[in-house]
């Protein structure tokens, strides 16, 4: 479409300003479009053969040999012999020029050849021009014609593509439903991926009004991304009517889809990749419907863990509560994982893996619950970092998991020496031991105003 529109534009400006030098003799006009342009050409392409014929002649009637028809821009045809034969010459030539040893003459049926060359390329030319600005005008009145059959033949292309890729794929048509709010897909594979995979691991999805946000935990490799825009892609896909790669699909209509699945920072503003993730998320709060579709992955993990921690939950929440939109959210926090319970519409997802004797495999396929590790050293060993680090990591790893067993040994500590020791150990212990699940709310009012207390003593 850009292109006939700018095709149209080139002829208007043609026509306005008459375009002496767009057009080329005998080059601008296809053959066979007009009689009079192709008698014309005729006559130029064959001129070689009407001038060698009369060299034959002049050399018969004169008996030189070596006389040649010869052509130059400053004097156009003439006729060339030896200086030695200038008595051979016939009297109707006349002298043009003399050199060191030939002689070169003209002749009356040799210049009004000449001339008939020089009126056929310039009738070529007119009528070209002719035939080209009748052509423009025609083009400039039938111009939204043009226009709506180009658009037709682009609609005519696409789907002509899309019918070719989709027997060539075995994708099906989805079924599009009005009535059910829900998005199912059953064996689906990414549209162009797949293509390139033979061992490509097809998933299934269903999100429906009462489930409709997945929080997924999964190894951080690189089919996750692959995982969450496939979805987005394919739902896309749907919504313009071109079939996909799956056994079964019935998809709700979306208003809008929104991904936050890269990192990516903005260097001119100043902006760090994690403030460019907040503003992605923020348009998304802001924008997102009930209708909508939204992919998020791995929120928070810019900052410090609690405070990611307390932003991706929080995100979370907003979006179930608020938004009710549906939703594949990725994350790592493990935290988050446990309390996706106290949320009605959502539910734990996560990547199969199978571990057997240390040995782990990742078997891309998506299934009910969750992961309460993240793998990433397993991960980067898959990416050849050096053992010695990868040692080191391990070792760091299990001395971080022995960490909050380490960190209440100090907090004990440094309360037991601290100058109200005794009263303060006291009160640690009597809360510490509490289980608030036994207790009724009476009761953790009245150990809420004692600890209240407790405080002003101290301040």
């Amino acid at each position: 479409m850009d292109f006939i529109r700018s095709l149209i534009e080139l002829i208007d400006s043609a026509i306005q300003e008459e375009a002496p030098n767009i057009l080329r003799a005998w080059e601008s006009i296809q053959k066979w479009y007009d009689s009079q342009i192709d008698d014309l050409l005729d006559f130029l392409e064959n001129s070689h053969n009407h001038l060698q014929k009369f060299q034959n002649r002049i050399t018969q009637e004169t008996g030189i040999q070596t006389l040649r028809i010869k052509y130059t821009n400053n004097m156009g045809y003439f006729i060339e012999i030896p200086r030695l034969k200038k008595s051979h010459i016939s009297d109707e030539c006349s002298l043009k020029q003399e050199l060191t040893n030939v002689l070169r003459y003209s002749h009356p049926d040799l210049s009004e050849y000449e001339q008939k060359i020089q009126e056929a390329s310039e009738k070529i030319f007119s009528r070209e021009k002719e035939i080209f600005f009748d052509i423009c005008h025609t083009i400039k009145w039938q111009k939204n014609n043009i226009h709506l059959l180009s658009q037709k033949i682009s609609h005519l292309d696409f789907y002509a593509n899309a019918a070719y890729i989709s027997q060539k794929t075995a994708a099906i048509t989805p079924n599009i439903v009005s009535s059910e709010k829900k998005i199912s897909f059953s064996s689906w594979k990414h549209p162009i991926i797949s293509q390139n995979e033979y061992d490509f691991v097809s998933n299934d999805l269903y999100l429906s009004q009462k489930d409709r946000i997945h929080v997924i935990s999964w190894p951080n490799m690189w089919w996750k991304s692959t995982y969450l825009r496939q979805n987005a892609l394919l739902i896309l896909m749907t919504q313009i009517w071109y079939d996909i790669p799956a056994q079964k699909a019935d998809i709700s209509l979306v208003d809008r889809i929104f991904s936050r699945v890269w990192s990516g920072d903005n260097l001119y503003f100043g902006q760090s990749t994690f403030m460019v993730e907040m503003q992605e998320v923020s348009y998304i709060l802001n924008h997102a419907t009930h209708k909508s579709f939204i992919v998020i992955d791995e929120i928070g993990r810019g900052t410090s863990t609690y405070d990611g921690m307390s932003l991706a939950w929080a995100i979370l929440k907003y979006i179930h509560d608020e938004v009710k939109a549906k939703m594949l959210f990725a994350t790592h926090y493990h935290e988050i994982l446990d309390q996706v319970k106290m949320i009605s519409w959502a539910s734990n997802y996560s990547v199969a893996v199978s571990e057997n004797d240390g040995n782990i495999v990742f078997l891309r396929k998506v299934i009910p619950g969750w992961l309460k590790k993240s793998y990433g050293i397993h991960v980067a060993r898959l990416s050849w970092i050096p053992e010695k680090v990868m040692q080191e990591a391990q070792n760091k790893m299990h001395e971080y998991q022995n960490t909050p067993k380490a960190l209440q040994k100090s907090l004990d500590f440094e309360i037991e020496n601290y100058p109200q020791s005794q009263s303060i150990t006291e009160i640690t212990k009597k809360y510490k031991n509490i289980d608030i699940n036994s207790i009724s709310p009476m009761e953790s009012m009245g150990l809420l105003f004692e600890l209240q207390e407790q405080l002003k003593k101290w301040q």
